[in-house]
C-alpha cells in the first residue's frame, strides 16, 4: 500500500471512529437524561391550586425521573411572569411549566401585546387534569343558595362583590359568565391570587369568590364558608350536597379549568420524550390519583398531541368570553 493510499484510509477510519464516537456520547446523553434536577415553574402563588397540585406531584415526579423536582414560584401579571419565564428558559428539558387555563388559554386573548404565544412557544408534556371551582359566599352573608344570590343581585345590581385571581384570570372569567348567563350585575375586586380574595372574604371585605376546588374545599369542608354551587357539569364527589350551577338556577353554565406541565418548544425528542413517559406514568398511578381527586381534579386521560387541541379548543371559547363582556387588563 502506498503512502498516500495508507494515509488516506487513515483519515477515513479515523473520521468514522470520530462519527462512531459523536454518536456514542450523544445517545448516551439522551439514556442519560435528567442528569440533574429539574424546575417545575409555578406562575402563581404559593397555596394556590396550581401550586399545590405541583407539590403533590413533584415527589413523585422526582422518583420516576430519578432526579429532584425543583418548585419555583415566579408570580405576576395572573401568571405571565411565569410563563415567560418558562418560554425564555433553555429548551433542554430542564425547564417546566405548570400551566393552566389561565396562562395557555386566557393570557393569550387577554394580552394581544405579548412578546410570546404559547400555542407556539410552549409544547404539551403532560394533562394533569381538570378542575372545577365552588361559588361560596361568606357566611354573615344572608344567602343561603345560589337562586337567592342571583335573586338579590337582580334586586340589587352591583351591590354584590366577588374576589377573584386577578383581572381577566380564571376565576373573574367564570364569574363573568355566570354574570352574562344569569343576566346579573356584580362588582369585581381582583386579587393576585385567590388565596389572597378568600382571606378577605373570611374578613367579610367581599361577599363572594368562584374557587377552584382545590382550594375550595378546605374552607367548605370546616364551615368558614357557605358553598352555593359547583361550575362543573356534574356534582363532585367531596360535595355532595352542592348543586351545579347548571341545575341551580343558570342551565348549560360549566367553567373547568385545566392544569399541566408544558416545556419549552424545541427540546429534543429523547428528554421531551423521557418527560412525557415519566408525567403519564405518575398521573396514571392510582395512588397518585386518588390524591389528585382529593384535591378536586378529574383526570381526562388526553395524550399530549390531544392536550393540544384542548388548549386550542379551550382558548377559543374563552376568548369569545372576553370580548363579549368586554374585559380588558388596562
Amino acid at each position: 500500500m502506498t503512502e498516500a493510499r495508507f494515509t488516506s484510509r487513515r483519515v477515513l477510519l479515523g473520521g468514522m471512529g470520530a462519527t462512531a464516537a459523536t454518536l456514542g456520547a450523544r445517545a448516551a446523553h439522551a439514556q442519560a437524561f435528567p442528569s440533574r434536577s429539574v424546575r417545575v415553574i409555578v406562575p402563581f402563588p404559593p397555596a394556590g391550586a396550581a401550586d399545590i397540585l405541583t407539590r403533590v406531584l413533584s415527589e413523585p415526579l422526582s422518583r420516576a425521573l430519578g432526579q429532584t423536582i425543583v418548585v419555583e414560584n415566579r408570580t405576576g401579571s395572573g401568571g405571565r411572569i411565569g410563563t415567560e419565564a418558562a418560554v425564555r428558559a433553555a429548551p433542554d428539558g430542564y425547564t417546566m411549566l405548570m400551566g393552566s387555563q389561565a396562562t395557555n388559554s386566557i393570557n393569550p386573548e387577554l394580552y394581544r401585546d405579548a412578546s410570546f404565544d404559547p400555542a407556539r412557544d410552549l409544547v404539551p408534556v403532560g394533562l394533569v387534569g381538570g378542575v372545577g371551582s365552588v361559588v361560596y359566599v361568606r357566611n354573615s352573608l344572608d344567602v343561603r343558595t345560589l337562586e337567592q344570590l342571583l335573586e338579590r343581585a337582580r334586586q340589587k345590581p352591583g351591590e354584590l362583590t366577588y374576589g377573584s385571581a386577578g383581572n381577566g384570570g380564571g376565576s373573574h372569567l367564570a364569574t363573568a359568565l355566570l354574570e352574562a348567563m344569569a343576566q346579573i350585575q356584580l362588582t369585581h375586586v381582583p386579587y393576585r391570587g385567590t388565596a389572597p380574595a378568600t382571606s378577605d372574604l373570611l374578613a367579610g371585605r367581599i361577599d363572594l369568590i368562584s374557587d377552584p376546588i382545590t382550594t375550595a374545599l378546605p374552607h367548605v369542608q370546616a364551615g368558614a364558608v357557605r358553598a352555593l354551587a359547583v361550575t362543573t357539569p356534574q356534582r363532585h364527589p367531596a360535595l355532595p350536597d352542592v348543586p351545579t350551577v347548571a341545575d341551580a338556577g343558570v342551565p348549560g353554565y360549566e367553567a373547568v379549568s385545566y392544569y399541566g406541565f408544558f416545556a419549552p418548544s424545541g427540546v429534543p425528542a429523547g428528554p421531551l420524550g423521557r418527560l412525557r413517559s415519566a408525567c403519564a406514568t405518575v398521573i396514571a398511578d392510582p395512588v397518585i390519583g386518588r390524591r389528585l381527586e382529593e384535591q378536586g381534579i378529574v383526570r381526562l386521560g388526553l395524550s399530549p398531541e390531544e392536550f393540544a387541541a384542548y388548549v386550542a379548543a379551550d382558548r377559543q371559547r374563552w376568548g369569545r368570553v372576553i370580548r363579549d363582556a368586554n374585559i380588558t387588563v388596562n
